[in-house]
């Protein structure tokens, strides 16, 4: 009966992770049509549960926000369960951190729409963020909202590897109990520290990426630099003689086009530095005798490869919205996948040493 309700709690977990994802992705939809203000009210949607017109933009950020909702009602449910679970307590903290994760982030989605439409809620907002602009405040709440997205799809992955079944118990429960030893088990722990700072750079190069990506994205930002792999032609952009025209229909100033050509500039080099990390990753993993974390380096290797041709093809199609979408999608799944490295190196620690041991 208990391995039977842990293989649904993870089920569930996994469920939530997936989701998440989609909700990235419909982010993305949303911003890449710019149906972010087709809605202009919130939560409710033109003063209605389900509006009665549901075509273009206002289908789309409709449609957002019923993922959004699906997703808020897992996390709450998957929350409840944790808390009456027989799991260790940092994991069910770990579901209450998700849950007011995701709510922040709704409420942040309702700002970056209200922050727009409704003259008091911009007042306010102005003075809380001390911006002089609704835009610029739209592009904060917008980017946070993205950042906090991110956070609940590291969580979501995180829970759904430590509540995987495991001898009639979670993994998370297993690795405060098991005992390791030996000098082999000694050694292999050791190179999995270290290994475990390499995971954690790599999250954070990740995660400031994606963070890179939203705001180029709220910017408009993307086709900024023309051309790839080069920019401007160059490998390195002269930003002291960046092609500007003065006479852009958008009204553009100097310093705010080499704001964004520095963001675009930015967001490919760390794209490269992802890359070489996730390479050096693969390499080291291939020493390890831990068949999880080999297949996520081959996991990681294959997403990166797409993501950066993918990223290319983004230039290349002029934000064609298919390509774009996906290439949010799997930059939220490198992510995910970054963390479920970091959590296999802490249950191999406590599960897999003792075993390679006993042999």
């Amino acid at each position: 009966m208990q391995q039977t309700f842990n293989e649904w709690l993870h089920r569930l977990a996994a469920l939530v992770s997936l989701v998440s994802v989609i909700l990235i992705a419909a982010g993305a939809l949303v911003t890449s049509t710019k149906s972010g203000d087709a809605i202009p009210d919130w939560p409710t949607s033109y003063g209605a549960l389900i509006p009665s017109y549901l075509a273009g933009g206002v289908l789309i950020e409709w449609a957002h926000r019923v993922v959004a909702g699906i997703l808020a009602l897992l996390v709450l449910v998957l929350t409840t369960i944790l808390a009456f679970s027989s799991v260790p307590r940092w994991l069910k903290w770990m579901g209450v951190i998700a849950l007011v994760a995701v709510i922040a982030q709704a409420v942040l989605g309702g700002l970056r729409v209200l922050v727009v439409s409704h003259e008091r809620v911009q007042e306010v907002a102005l003075t809380v963020t001390k911006v002089s602009h609704p835009d610029t405040a739209r592009i904060l709440f917008a980017v946070a909202h993205a950042t906090l997205a991110q956070i609940v799809l590291a969580l979501a992955f995180a829970i759904a590897l430590f509540t995987k079944p495991l001898k009639g118990k979670v993994l998370g429960a297993e690795c405060e109990v098991q005992e390791m030893g030996g000098r082999k088990g000694e050694t292999i722990l050791l190179r999995l520290n270290r290994f475990r700072y390499i995971i954690v750079a790599l999250i954070a190069l990740i995660f400031a990426q994606l963070i890179l990506g939203a705001v180029m994205r709220h910017m408009e930002a993307g086709l900024i630099i023309p051309d790839f792999p080069t920019s401007f032609g160059k490998i390195v952009p002269t930003f002291g003689n960046l092609p500007f025209d003065p006479n852009n229909p958008t009204r553009m100033t100097y310093n705010e086009f080499a704001f964004k050509v520095a963001i675009n500039f930015a967001h490919r080099v760390n794209g490269f530095v992802i890359a070489a990390v996730i390479f050096a990753l693969f390499w080291i993993v291939r020493s390890f005798p831990f068949v999880p974390l080999r297949r996520l380096g081959n996991w990681l290797v294959g997403l990166v490869i797409v993501q950066i041709a993918l990223g290319g093809l983004s230039v290349w199609t002029e934000l064609a919205v298919p390509v774009t979408i996906a290439h949010v999608a799997v930059g939220a799944t490198l992510l995910g996948l970054s963390v479920l490295l970091l959590c296999q190196t802490f249950a191999h620690s406590r599960l897999t040493l003792a075993k390679g041991d006993e042999r």
